[in-house]
C-alpha cells in the first residue's frame, strides 16, 4: 500500500506537469465511458431496476413456448384459469392486457357524471383480473379495488380505478371522487377507487386507470376473430400473466408445475395452438429478456464497446508518445537497479488515474445527457401526449451504474496503458541515457505497436461506419418501400358516441353512412369509404375460413387477415385491383357474399395456379358473427362459416406493419348482422388538416353529441419508421465518433512521426528534395495503415452485418453501396488527416531541423 502511495502521488505530479495531455486523454476516454453508461443506465431503467412495486422479488413472469419454440407472453383466458386454478406454488396469477380508449363526450343535464378535462384525448389503460391488485399488493389512495364478484359476470360491472397521476390530472384531485362516473369509449365507469401515488404497475407507460377483466367487450372495439371469443376460445391468446411466490418457494418449482399444467393442456387440446412449455422467470425490471431479445440487441452493446476500444486505442498511442518524452528517466531508473515490474506498475498507476478521472468525468456527461435528451426523445416520438405524460422511467443512477461505471474504467485504464507500459519499460539504455536515437528504439518511427493500434482504429471505425451505412440504407428502403397503398391526403375518421347509440348497431351505421355522404360533398374531399381497419394500424385482424379441398376442417380452421370495407376503399386507399373487379354498392347493401383477395392469398391456398386470376370464382368460407336471439343469449356470437364467392384479386400490401409483407388479405363487404365499429377513411386533394374543421361541423349537424378521432394515416406511417429512423440515427452518431477518433488517432501518430524525423526531413529537404516528395513519403506510410485497417474493417463489417440481419429491410447484408462507399469515405477522411501535418513538415527550416538535437 506504501508504494501503491508513492506511485499515486509520483502520478499525479506528472499528470499535472502535463495539463494538455492529461485533458486530451481524460476526454477521450470520457467519450467512451460516457457513452457506455449511458447505455447502461437504459438498460438498468428497463431491465435490472426492481419494479416499483412492493416485495419485488416474489413477483414472476410467466412466458410459454409455441411449437415453434419461439416464447410468447400472450395466454387465452381459458388458459389463464387453468393455470391460476391449478398451481399450487402461487399466492395468486394475475392477467392483464393493454388498452387505448376515448374519454367520453359531455354528460347530458342532470346525470351525475364527470368529464375529464380533456374529452378528445385518448387514455391508456390495462383490462386486468380481479385479483391484479393483490398480487401486486397495490395500496389505494382512496377507494378500493376489484372484488371477486367483479371479475366473474361478463359486462355486468362498469367500475373503474383510476391512477393516482390520472386523478390529479384530470379531475384535479376531487376528495369526493369516488362514486362518481366518467366515459370511457362512450361507456359509464363508476370510480370505485384511486391508486397510491407511486404505483404504476408493471409498465414504464403508467396506466391511467383499470378496468375489471369482465369489461373487456366494452373496451375492445368489436371486429376480428377474437372480438367475444376471448372468454371461451382457447386460442385466443390476449393476457400476460404475472404471479407472487408464496413464502418459501422458488421459481424452479413454479416452473416445473406450470410445465405440467402445460403438458396436461397440450394433451387435453391437441387440434389447439396449445404452449408446449412455458418459461417463468423473475420479474426485476418492466422487461425480460429472451434469448432471442438478447442476439437481436447484442449489435448495439457491441457498437458502444468497439467506441470504448477507440478511445482506448487513442490513449495508448498519446501515451506511447508521452514515454518517448520520458526515454531517459526510465532508462535511468533502470540502471540504478528499478525493476521492470515495478516501472510496469508506476506506469500503469498513471494510466489507471487518467481512466478513473475519465470514469468521473463520463459518469457526469452520461447523466447530464441522458438529462437532456430524455425529455427531448420522448416528446419526439409518435405517441400521444397522455402516453408520453404517464411514461416513468427511472435512470437515477444506483449501485449497479456506479459499478459499472468503475468497472469499465478500470478496464479502460488497464487496456490503454499495458501494452506502452510494457515497450516503454524495455528501451536501448545505452542509446536512452546518451538522448540519441528515437524515443522507444532505434525505430520508433516504426513502431509496430502504434501502427497496430492505428490499424485497429481504422478498422473498428470502418465496423461501425459499416452497420451505420447499412441501416441507413435500410431506412432508406423502409421509406420507399412500395406498400401497394396510398397513404398521402389520408384521413381516418373513428366515431364516438355516448353509451345508449354505441350500443346500437344500426344506430352506428347509420350515423357512419350519414357522415359518409355529407363529407363526399366537402370541397376538396376525393373519396370516402368505410373500414373495419385503418391501414398501417399494426398487426390486422383475423378471420377463420376454410377452402373446398384443404386438409383442414370447421374444428380446426385455416385463418386469413380480412377486413370489412366499403366498394369504393379500393379508390380511396390506392389498391390496385389486378385481375377481376371490386365489390359493388348493390352487393355491399344486400350483402351478397363476395370478396376480394390479395395475390398472395392465391399463392398461398391455391399454390398450383400458374395465374392468380384462376382464383376467380372459388370459394372460400369465412367465419361471420351474427347476433342470438333469445334472453338467455343474447349479446352472445353465433359463429357461422359462409360461402364467399372471390370477385377479385387485389394488389399485395403491408396494410399492418410495414416491414411485414401481408401474406394473406381478404376483403369483404360489412357483414350482415356484425357491429359495425371502425373507421372512415377520406381522400383529399390537398393536406387533410384543411378539411377538419368542416368534417366536425358535419358530425355536429348529424348529432349535436358526436364526436370524432380524426389522424392522418400517414401518422401510422411515421409511427412505423421511428425504430427505423432511432437506429438509424445512433448508428449514425457512433460511426460518426469512431471516425472523428480514428482520425485524431491518424492525425496524432503522423504528427508525432513528424516531430521525431524532424532530423532527417531536414537533411532531405537540404538534400534537395521537394516539398511533394515530403508529403508522398508520409502519406505511403499512411496509407499502408489505412489499407490494412480498411481490409480489416471490411471483414468485421461483413460479420456485424450477419448480427444486423434480422433488422434489416430488403438490404442485402453485403450491400456493395454500404461497403464500397464507407470504404472510400474512410480512406478519403484518413489521408486528409494524414495530409496536414505532412504539409505542416514541408515548411520546416532545414537549419532549425538540423540543430534539431
Amino acid at each position: 500500500m506504501q508504494g501503491l502511495s508513492e506511485d499515486i502521488r509520483f502520478g499525479a505530479r506528472l499528470l499535472l506537469r502535463k495539463p494538455g495531455f492529461t485533458l486530451a486523454a481524460v476526454m477521450t476516454l470520457a467519450l467512451g465511458i460516457g457513452l457506455n453508461t449511458a447505455l447502461f443506465t437504459v438498460f438498468d431503467g428497463f431491465v435490472l431496476k426492481p419494479l416499483p412495486l412492493r416485495n419485488p422479488g416474489s413477483l414472476v413472469q410467466i412466458r410459454g413456448i409455441g411449437h415453434t419454440g419461439q416464447p410468447t407472453n400472450l395466454f387465452s383466458y381459458l388458459d389463464y384459469l387453468e393455470y391460476r386454478d391449478s398451481q399450487t406454488t402461487l399466492t395468486g396469477l394475475a392477467a392483464w392486457n393493454k388498452v387505448a380508449v376515448p374519454l367520453g363526450d359531455a354528460s347530458p343535464a342532470g346525470d351525475d357524471i364527470t368529464v375529464a378535462r380533456d374529452e378528445s384525448a385518448y387514455v391508456f389503460g390495462q383490462i386486468v383480473s380481479g385479483n391484479y391488485f393483490d398480487v401486486l399488493d397495490a395500496r389505494m389512495r382512496m377507494g378500493r379495488g376489484f372484488l371477486p364478484e367483479e371479475d366473474r359476470a361478463p359486462g355486468m360491472y362498469p367500475v373503474v380505478v383510476i391512477s393516482h397521476a390520472f386523478w390529479q390530472r384530470q379531475f384535479d384531485s376531487d376528495p369526493e371522487i369516488i362514486g362518481k362516473t366518467v366515459r370511457l369509449r362512450g361507456q359509464s365507469f363508476t370510480i370505485i377507487g384511486v391508486s397510491e401515488r407511486d404505483f404504476i404497475g408493471t409498465t414504464p407507460d403508467a396506466p391511467s386507470f383499470w378496468v375489471p377483466l369482465m369489461m373487456r367487450d366494452r373496451m375492445i372495439p368489436s371486429g376480428g376473430w377474437n372480438y367475444r371469443r376471448w372468454s371461451n376460445e382457447r386460442n385466443a391468446d390476449s393476457f400476460a400473466l404475472i404471479g407472487r411466490l408464496k413464502p418459501g418457494a422458488t421459481r424452479a418449482q413454479a416452473r416445473s408445475e406450470m410445465q405440467l399444467i402445460a403438458e396436461r393442456l397440450a394433451r387435453s387440446y391437441p387440434d389447439k395452438d396449445q404452449k408446449i412449455g412455458v418459461i417463468v422467470t423473475g420479474s426485476p425490471g418492466f422487461i425480460t429478456l429472451s434469448e432471442n431479445d438478447w442476439a437481436n440487441l447484442l449489435p448495439l452493446p457491441l457498437a458502444f464497446a468497439l467506441v470504448l476500444l477507440l478511445a482506448c486505442a487513442n490513449v495508448a498511442n498519446l501515451l506511447l508518445a508521452r514515454a518517448a518524452t520520458r526515454q531517459k528517466e526510465i532508462a535511468v531508473r533502470l540502471a540504478l537497479g528499478a525493476t521492470r515490474r515495478r516501472l510496469i506498475r508506476q506506469l500503469l498507476t498513471e494510466s489507471t488515474m487518467v481512466s478513473g478521472i475519465g470514469g468521473v468525468a463520463g459518469f457526469m456527461l452520461a447523466k447530464w445527457t441522458l438529462a437532456a435528451f430524455y425529455p427531448l426523445v420522448l416528446s419526439r416520438l409518435p405517441i400521444p401526449a397522455a402516453m408520453r405524460d404517464s411514461f416513468h422511467l427511472s435512470l437515477e443512477p444506483d449501485y449497479r451504474i456506479f459499478g459499472f461505471t468503475f468497472l469499465i474504467s478500470l478496464v479502460a485504464g488497464i487496456a490503454a496503458g499495458l501494452a506502452p507500459a510494457l515497450q516503454a519499460s524495455r528501451p536501448d539504455l545505452t542509446s536512452a541515457i546518451k538522448d540519441e536515437g528515437s524515443s522507444l528504439g532505434r525505430h520508433l518511427s516504426q513502431s509496430r505497436l502504434r501502427n497496430g493500434l492505428i490499424i485497429a482504429q481504422i478498422s473498428v471505425s470502418m465496423i461501425l461506419l459499416i452497420g451505420a451505412g447499412l441501416l441507413v440504407r435500410n431506412l432508406q428502403n423502409a421509406q420507399t418501400l412500395d406498400l401497394g397503398l396510398e397513404t398521402e391526403n389520408l384521413s381516418s375518421i373513428a366515431i364516438r358516441q355516448d353509451a345508449s347509440n354505441y350500443l346500437d348497431p344500426a344506430r352506428q351505421s347509420e350515423v357512419r353512412r350519414q357522415l359518409a355522404e355529407r363529407l363526399r360533398g366537402l370541397p376538396g374531399v376525393v373519396s370516402v369509404a368505410q373500414a373495419s381497419r385503418e391501414p398501417l394500424a399494426g398487426r390486422p385482424a383475423q378471420t377463420a375460413i376454410t377452402i373446398a379441398g384443404s386438409e383442414r376442417s370447421n374444428d380446426h380452421p385455416l385463418s386469413a387477415n380480412y377486413n370489412p370495407v366499403s366498394p369504393s376503399y379500393f379508390e380511396t386507399v390506392g389498391i390496385q385491383i389486378v385481375r377481376g373487379r371490386a365489390f359493388a354498392e348493390q352487393e355491399a347493401g344486400s350483402g351478397t357474399p363476395v370478396v376480394v383477395i390479395s395475390e398472395s392469398t392465391v399463392r398461398k391456398f391455391w399454390p398450383a395456379f400458374k395465374d392468380v386470376g384462376e382464383a376467380i370464382g372459388r370459394q372460400i368460407g369465412i367465419e361471420t358473427p351474427l347476433e342470438k336471439t333469445g334472453s338467455d343469449q343474447a349479446g352472445e356470437p353465433s359463429m357461422v362459416f359462409t360461402p364467399y364467392e372471390v370477385i377479385g384479386v387485389a394488389r399485395d400490401t403491408r396494410s399492418g406493419w410495414v416491414w411485414e409483407k401481408d401474406e394473406t388479405y381478404l376483403y369483404v363487404p360489412p357483414f350482415a348482422g356484425a357491429r359495425p365499429e371502425g373507421v372512415l377513411l377520406v381522400k383529399t386533394s390537398g393536406e387533410p388538416q384543411r378539411t377538419t374543421a368542416a368534417i366536425r361541423a358535419e358530425a355536429k349537424n348529424i348529432d349535436p353529441k358526436l364526436s370524432l378521432s380524426i389522424r392522418r394515416v400517414q401518422d401510422n406511417l411515421e409511427t412505423q419508421m421511428t425504430p427505423f429512423r432511432a437506429v438509424a440515427t445512433i448508428a449514425g452518431v457512433l460511426g460518426g465518433l469512431a471516425l472523428l477518433l480514428a482520425s485524431i488517432g491518424m492525425y496524432g501518430v503522423i504528427s508525432f512521426v513528424v516531430a521525431q524525423r524532424t532530423r532527417e526531413i531536414g537533411i532531405r529537404i537540404a538534400l534537395g528534395a521537394k516539398p511533394r516528395d515530403v508529403v508522398t513519403l508520409f502519406l505511403k506510410q499512411g496509407l499502408r495503415l489505412i489499407a490494412a485497417g480498411i481490409a480489416i474493417g471490411i471483414l468485421g463489417g461483413a460479420i456485424i452485418s450477419r448480427l444486423l440481419a434480422a433488422l434489416l429491410l430488403n438490404v442485402s447484408v453485403i450491400d456493395p453501396v454500404a461497403f464500397v462507399g464507407v470504404s472510400v469515405f474512410l480512406a478519403l477522411v484518413a489521408m486528409l488527416a494524414c495530409y496536414a501535418p505532412a504539409r505542416r513538415a514541408t515548411r520546416a527550416d532545414p537549419m532549425e531541423a538540423l540543430r534539431h538535437e
